[in-house]
């Protein structure tokens, strides 16, 4: 399911969670993101999981990620609101201080950028490496297939990882967008 604007029902998520009883699927690993446990466990794709008997793991950010970070890139957003709201009003964007506050505008964005690729690219697949090696520990990962919820972004990151660390596992990956954002 690559298309993320595209609606997903729960039709759709039962009929793909009934398809990994062919291939058969061990388990299933969810990067839930900045959501956490409670709100996963109410999703619709927690319920049919359940329902189906699939084992899945999931795998957050890290505390500090959710708490320092939040608030770090909230502070931001808000600077860096306030200075476009500010800069938008301006009359005469020629001036020295409008040239400053253009500069400010675009060192926050950047600030921002930087931030979100630091927690989605390092943080995020680190995260999710780490949790499937400890679920895959004492299993012989060469007999296993199991499929990851997770952003595409991640995806050749977290494969390559694990293929550094030989894992052998059939890893089937699925874009969570959508399916965890689906009522249950």
């Amino acid at each position: 399911m690559r298309d993320t604007d595209a609606d997903v029902t729960g039709k759709d998520i039962e009929d793909l969670v009934g398809k990994f009883r062919d291939i058969p699927v061990d388990f299933a690993t969810i990067d839930l993101g900045y959501m956490n446990l409670r709100e996963f466990n109410e999703t619709y794709l927690a319920k049919v999981l359940k329902e189906y008997n699939i084992p899945y793991f999931t795998i957050e950010l890290p505390h500090y990620v959710k708490g320092y970070f939040t608030s770090q890139i909230s502070e931001i957003n808000n600077k860096y609101d306030e200075l476009k709201s500010t800069y938008s009003m301006l009359k005469d964007k020629n001036t020295p201080g409008a040239q400053e506050l253009s500069y400010l505008i675009d060192y926050y964005s950047n600030e921002l950028r930087e931030l979100n690729y630091y927690i989605n690219q390092q943080i995020r697949i680190e995260s999710a490496v780490n949790r499937i090696l400890s679920v895959i520990k004492d299993r012989d990962s060469k007999n296993l297939t199991f499929v990851h919820f997770g952003e595409e972004s991640t995806l050749v990151e977290i494969m390559k990882h694990l293929k550094e660390q030989n894992v052998k596992s059939n890893i089937l990956f699925i874009q969570r967008s959508k399916f965890l954002d689906h009522p249950n």
